[in-house]
């Protein structure tokens, strides 16, 4: 190789750094060797600051199977651009032998107008599972609510059904329908999972039920079709009280033997889905310019795949 072509060879792999740091970490991040059950996702919230071509191979060299790709006002891109972006990165996906892609978007009952164009839109790209966005309380009467969404809800699962099509609705804490999860068991009564399911947050589900969040899994678990995997601890940050913080994958208090007793767990079809939520300069809210390096991001995923690997071998 002259001089010429070195140089040239230099500039193009340094601009693939650039664009995918994934690769400067060399033999670090060798092919997946995770045993963990399948399907296996990256919420991939804290790869936003990469182009949206790169994350396919991204979140394959990391060692997961599949990509929930958020899809909405601050993620990679909104809903009305999925006819444009959604392709490529579906074919991309196929040629690397992942499972296909879930979305993350703000689609609920709400935007009823939109689902039937949004549902056969997925369907056509074989999207067959994504997540909801969030609902809200309406009144102070909750069971009122609950019931008005609740027959909502059941004519959104016939479009869902119609389309083959399954949406999810995550359990998160705080004051939205969701926060107990008892809220969605009543929201989603009568109603087909398979249609519209229960993306199982056992984090949140901890930090809402402390000393009861093993009741509510055993009560939904027929519900779930989704598992979102992340840890916490209770701590006083700045002295504003206790309040959950969020830590990196089995060093914070979430009991995730307890998934275990899922008859399904081990099921091909339940996806199960990585959230790296705990402090990574930005990255971990979606930021497009973290504030360190992306391969100490890398690296921080890579060391939750391997242990979600020992945690459920």
């Amino acid at each position: 190789m002259n001089r010429r072509d070195a140089c040239k060879h230099v500039a193009l792999f340094s601009g693939a750094l650039v664009s995918n740091p994934i690769l400067s970490l060399g033999a670090t991040l060798a092919p997946s060797k995770q045993q963990g059950p399948q399907p296996f996702y990256l919420f991939t919230k804290v790869l936003q600051w990469l182009p949206l071509e790169d994350v396919p191979k991204a979140v394959q060299e990391m060692g997961f199977s599949g990509i929930d790709l958020p899809v909405r006002e601050n993620g990679f891109f909104d809903i009305q651009d999925i006819s444009s972006k959604l392709p490529a990165l579906k074919r991309e996906s196929d040629k690397l032998k992942l499972n296909t892609p879930i979305l993350t978007t703000n689609m609920n009952v709400n935007r009823m107008g939109e689902m039937e164009e949004f549902l056969k839109t997925i369907s056509g790209e074989g999207i067959r599972h994504y997540r909801m966005g969030y609902l809200n309380f309406q009144t102070k009467d909750i069971l009122a609510d609950l019931e008005k969404y609740n027959g909502q809800l059941k004519k959104a699962a016939e479009l869902h059904e119609k389309y083959d099509v399954t949406g999810h609705y995550q359990n998160h804490a705080g004051a939205r329908i969701g926060g107990s999860v008892w809220e969605v068991h009543q929201m989603l009564k009568g109603i087909n999972p398979d249609h519209i399911g229960i993306q199982f947050d056992l984090r949140h589900a901890t930090v809402e039920g402390y000393k009861s969040f093993e009741n509510v899994f055993h009560l939904v678990k027929d519900k779930i079709r989704s598992f979102d995997l992340k840890d916490f601890v209770w701590g006083n940050p700045q002295g504003k009280g206790d309040q959950p913080i969020n830590v990196p994958l089995g060093e914070g208090n979430v009991k995730f033997s307890l998934l275990k007793e899922h008859p399904r767990w081990e099921d091909q079809a339940l996806p199960k889905i990585l959230h790296v939520e705990y402090d990574l300069g930005g990255a971990e809210h979606g930021h497009k310019e973290p504030t360190i390096p992306p391969q100490q991001i890398v690296s921080a995923i890579s060391k939750d795949v391997e242990v979600y690997a020992k945690i459920f071998a």
